[in-house]
């Protein structure tokens, strides 16, 4: 007997960091105090992202794509109930940035229709997307779209736009 597959979430948050590499990668600020390998409750969520406020000021992508959910909502770009609508953001931000790309591979049409593709398919059933380039000079640029309510990677992660 196989189990249903879980629920499409109600909606994506969208989220656009552009900055320079090295701060990237600083993971200090990118990280919640707290390891958790099991799922607990929204309120324990609450508690770990409450005890690290470097974390909850960064803008930097965290370490785990739906930890951007622990931030605060000021932070969301943009939030669709619809999978192609945050597909079509998702697109939109690769697209505007594109000129900036490190390499002429990255930058290539073919490759990039080979990643909205996959971002389709992803949202479709309800996955996350992730995007992140090297840019010219020492920049670096994130669009990451997270599905909410609920999140397969981490379900209890409450909404932070409740």
């Amino acid at each position: 007997m196989t189990a249903p597959p879980p629920p499409m979430p109600a909606h994506w948050h969208c989220y656009r960091w552009t900055g320079e590499r090295r701060t990237y990668d600083d993971e200090s600020a990118r990280r919640p105090p707290h390891l958790v390998v099991q799922d607990i409750s929204p309120q324990e969520w609450r508690q770990i992202a409450a005890a690290s406020p470097a974390f909850m000021a960064s803008e930097v992508p965290p370490l785990e794509v739906p930890h951007w959910l622990l931030r605060p909502a000021r932070m969301i770009k943009a939030t669709f109930e619809a999978p192609d609508k945050a597909s079509a953001w998702y697109r939109d931000q690769v697209s505007d940035l594109s000129p900036s790309f490190l390499t002429d591979h990255d930058k290539d049409s073919t490759r990039q229709s080979e990643w909205f593709a996959a971002a389709d398919d992803r949202l479709s059933w309800g996955g996350d997307v992730v995007g992140g380039w090297y840019l010219r000079g020492t920049g670096f640029a994130s669009v990451q779209v997270v599905a909410c309510t609920a999140n397969r990677i981490r379900p209890a992660i409450p909404c932070p736009m409740r």
